[in-house]
C-alpha cells in the first residue's frame, strides 16, 4: 500500500483478531469486520454501521480497505466475458477476467506479475516474471468480479479459478493464504469445489497442495502427450517431465478425494494429431482425470495458430469414447485481448507511444 495503514483485505479472521486496534474488544467484533471486508464488500469503515463509532474511527486510522486501482476494463461483443487491468500501488499491473455462461460465473485470477515459465503459446509467458501477488493483491481480485457480477443483478455466487497472469504454485504461501481467507464462513465463503488451482505441474508443489486443510481443485496445463513436444512447449517439463507428473496427479486425486483436470491447448500441427488423442486418452485413465479441451486464443506475443475446427472436432470426436470425461471449451473474449497478459502488454505499449 501506499501508507503505512495495515490493508484488512488478505486477512483472515485469525489475522483480524490479532490487530491492536480489536484488543480488548469481544470476539465476535471479528466475525462483524470479516462480513463487512469480505461478505459485503464495503470499502469505507463508515459503512460497518453496526460497530461502534470510536472502533470504526480506531480502525479507519489504522488500516484501509484500499483494493487495487481499475486502469481499462474490456468487454466482449456477447456480453460474456470482461477482462479488468488493474494496477497496484508499486505501479505494477495485473488482470483479472470475468466469465460468464448459462450454467455459472467464473472468476479467473492471476497470482503473481509475469511468470517466469515461458510457456511458448502464452502471453503472460512472454512478459518474464516479474514478483508475486500479496494476499491482499490476490483476495481483492475476487471482490472486484463479485462486485461486477452483483452490479449486473446477479446473486454473487461465483466459481474461482487461479489461473491468470502467472503460476499459483510458484507462489504458494500466498496462494494457500488467499485460498483460506476466501473460504472462511464469515468471509466470501467460496467452497473448495469452486476453487480451481491451474498449474504448468510443479510436483513438489502439487503434493504439498494435497496435504492442505482447504483442498481446492486442481487443473494441470498438459498440452502435450510426450515429452519431447511438451519440453518445446513448456521448458518445465525438463524438471518434472510426464513420467514425474502424472504420479503425483493420480497422488492428488487420491488424497483429496477430486478428480483432476488436465487442460489441453489444441495448437494447429503441434499437439492436435490422432496419435495424440490417443496418448492423451491413455494418460487420463493412469490418472483417473478429466480433459478439458480449449481452442487457443492466437496472440501476437505467440506464433502457434489454433487448431482447424475441423481438426478439433476430430480431436474431440476420437477422445470422447475412450477418456473418462471431455469438454471442450471454445476461447471467450478473443475479441478483447483475453489471453492472459494481452491486455497489460497492449497498455504498457499504449504507455510507451
Amino acid at each position: 500500500m501506499n501508507d503505512a495503514r495495515t490493508s484488512l483485505i488478505g486477512l483472515s479472521t485469525h489475522d483480524l483478531a490479532q490487530l491492536p486496534v480489536l484488543k480488548g474488544q469481544p470476539r465476535f467484533r471479528v466475525r462483524q469486520i470479516a462480513s463487512w471486508v469480505y461478505g459485503r464488500g464495503v470499502g469505507d469503515f463508515e459503512e460497518m454501521t453496526d460497530l461502534p463509532k470510536a472502533l470504526r474511527a480506531s480502525l479507519a486510522e489504522s488500516g484501509c480497505l484500499a483494493r487495487p486501482t481499475l486502469l481499462e476494463r474490456a468487454d466482449s461483443s456477447d456480453g460474456s466475458t470482461t477482462k479488468f487491468l488493474l494496477g497496484l500501488s508499486d505501479g505494477q499491473r495485473i488482470e483479472a477476467v470475468l466469465m460468464q455462461t448459462e450454467r455459472r460465473d467464473t472468476i479467473c485470477v492471476s497470482t503473481q506479475v509475469g511468470c517466469a515459465y515461458g510457456c511458448k503459446f502464452c502471453a503472460t509467458g512472454a512478459m518474464g516474471w516479474k514478483r508475486n501477488l500479496t494476499p491482499h493483491e490476490i483476495v481483492s481480485q475476487p471482490l472486484i468480479g463479485r462486485d461486477e457480477l452483483l452490479s449486473r443483478g446477479g446473486s454473487g455466487s461465483f466459481n474461482l479459478v487461479f489461473m491468470g497472469m502467472g503460476e499459483p504454485l510458484a507462489n504458494y504461501a500466498n496462494l494457500v493464504k488467499s485460498i483460506e481467507v476466501l473460504h472462511e464462513d464469515h468471509g466470501m465463503a467460496v467452497g473448495r469445489r469452486r476453487m480451481t488451482v491451474s498449474t504448468v505441474g510443479l510436483v513438489p508443489e502439487i503434493l504439498k497442495l494435497a496435504r492442505e486443510p482447504v483442498t481446492v481443485r486442481l487443473a494441470i496445463s498438459l498440452n502435450a502427450t510426450e515429452n519431447e513436444t511438451r519440453s518445446k512447449l513448456m521448458p518445465v517439463n525438463r524438471r518434472f517431465p510426464l513420467e514425474k507428473l502424472v504420479p503425483a496427479v493420480r497422488e492428488y486425486g487420491e488424497a483429496t478425494g477430486q478428480r483432476v483436470t488436465f487442460e489441453y491447448v489444441l495448437l494447429r500441427g503441434i499437439n492436435d494429431t490422432p496419435s495424440d488423442a490417443d496418448r492423451l486418452a491413455s494418460l487420463t485413465r493412469r490418472a483417473a482425470c478429466t480433459v478439458n479441451l480449449i481452442v487457443f486464443n492466437a496472440h501476437p506475443l505467440s506464433t502457434h495458430t489454433p487448431s482447424s475446427p475441423a481438426r478439433v472436432k476430430a480431436f474431440h470426436d476420437r477422445l470422447l469414447p475412450i477418456a473418462p470425461t471431455v469438454t471442450l471449451r471454445e476461447s471467450k473474449g478473443a475479441d478483447i485481448r483475453a489471453a492472459c497478459g494481452q491486455l497489460s502488454t497492449a497498455y504498457e505499449e499504449s504507455a510507451e507511444e
